[in-house]
């Protein structure tokens, strides 16, 4: 089971507001804070590893990487081709 802890009347809250049972509301928020705890340099190796094994070209990729960014919950400055090639490469 999750590791995450819920109070049990904000569990029955949502276990009840939601009609599903207790391992869809852990696996629920085991896949929420999953995507939620991802730091952007994390998001964006993953992405560029996912996006190499379409057979995308770097250059294409970096673009992308830079347009999904803006559309994430990494509100932040906007992210330069360089930067986005240091959180790769280091």
């Amino acid at each position: 089971m999750s590791d995450i802890q819920l109070e049990t009347n904000f569990e029955q809250y949502l276990l009840s507001s939601y009609s599903i049972d207790q391992s869809d509301l852990y696996r629920l928020l085991d896949d929420l804070t999953g995507a939620f705890d991802t730091s952007i340099e994390s998001y964006i190796q993953k992405r560029h590893s996912a996006l190499q094994k379409e057979g995308k070209k770097n250059v294409v990729i970096y673009d992308i990487i830079q347009k999904e960014i803006k559309t994430r919950r990494f509100l932040g400055p906007d992210l330069s081709v360089r930067q986005i090639r240091r959180a790769i490469y280091g």
